[in-house]
Parts: C-alpha cells; structure tokens; sequence
C-alpha cells in the first residue's frame, strides 16, 4: 500500500522544540539548588553568629531584640533637665507573639512591672517603674511586610533627684509641697 516518506527534518524540529520548552525548568531547577545551597549557607552562618539584643544610646533599661532595625528617621528622643524619653521606633521580621514574649521576660528582668496589656491583632504592654513608664505597641503588618515596634519611654528626672522628699513651694515661703502621684497609663 502506500507508505509516507520518511521525514527527519520534521522529527528533528520536535525535538528541538521539546528540548527548547524543557530548558527554562532545567535552568529553574539548577538555581533552586544553588539557592538552597546559599540559604543553607547563610543559616550556617547566622547560627554562628548569634547577635545579642542591645540597649538603645540612652535608655540602658531598655532591651531591644538585634533582629529589629531602628528608624531612626521616625524616632524622637527628647531630654531636658527634668524629662528624658520619647518615641522610638524599630521594624523587623519578627513573630508578634514571641516579641512580646521577649519585651515581657526581659523588662521584668530590668526591674519594670507590667501594668496592663492588650492582644488583638496588635499588642499593646505597659510597664512602669519608680519615676519611668514604657508603653511598647507591637503592629503585625502580616506575612510579605516586616512586623512595626513603638516604644513610647518616659522618665521624669525631677523626682529621682529630690529621691521622693519634699521640695519648697512656688512662692519662696518656705512650705514644702507634696510631690504629685502620676497614675499609670488608662486606657
């Protein structure tokens, strides 16, 4: 009967095309493993290196987690003779949860008592100390944004200098006046 000729031309350019198509996954494949290959480097090296929290510059009871950077450009530090404290904020990829977790064990640890706290989506911890108040808000921004830190620190100078006593009056008559009993944050 009647037999088609053979065509190589037309088999060859299938298999050009299939190899051309199966290029890109071949090529995806080998980047996977090379980055797989640095990732694993990279956690070598970060378990080698195990960053310690550090204090920020004037806050030495403070503690912040070395995995949060400081914007710098958004915080404000404000001191006076009588006031040292402000607006501070950090950013970073790090669990809400065992971010409050840390900020609770360790400013109990620096002497600070956790007044009140809020967890919702967000978590809100107050701390007071003799003369200091700290209020540390914790915003999860959700999983492809890094999680947002404000640390809102007060410290009222005045009171650690006159160690609680009396001071005299306005007027100069020599009477003393009580000092004034700030109440914690309300909410």
């Amino acid at each position: 009967m009647f037999q088609q000729p053979y065509r190589p031309a037309r088999n060859s350019f299938r298999i050009l095309v299939f190899l051309f198509l199966l290029l890109p996954f071949m090529a995806g494949c080998a980047f996977l493993d090379e980055l797989g290959a640095e990732r694993d480097n990279n956690d070598n090296a970060a378990q080698e290196i195990h960053p310690e929290p550090y204090n920020p510059s004037g806050f030495s009871d403070l503690l912040i987690p070395s995995e949060l950077t400081w914007l710098r450009d958004k915080s404000m530090v404000v001191n006076t003779d009588s006031y040292a404290g402000g607006v501070l904020y950090f950013t970073g990829r790090v669990d809400v949860n065992s971010l409050a977790d840390f900020f609770t064990t360790t400013m109990r640890r620096d002497g600070w008592e956790l007044v009140g706290s809020v967890t919702h989506q967000d978590v809100l911890l107050a701390f007071i100390k003799p003369n200091k108040t700290c209020t540390i808000i914790i915003r999860d921004r959700g999983l492809v944004r890094p999680t947002d830190i404000q640390v809102y620190i007060a410290d009222d100078l005045t009171k650690g200098r006159r160690g609680g006593a009396s001071a005299p009056d306005e007027g100069g008559n020599g009477a003393p006046v009580a000092p004034v009993e700030t109440a914690p944050f309300s909410f």
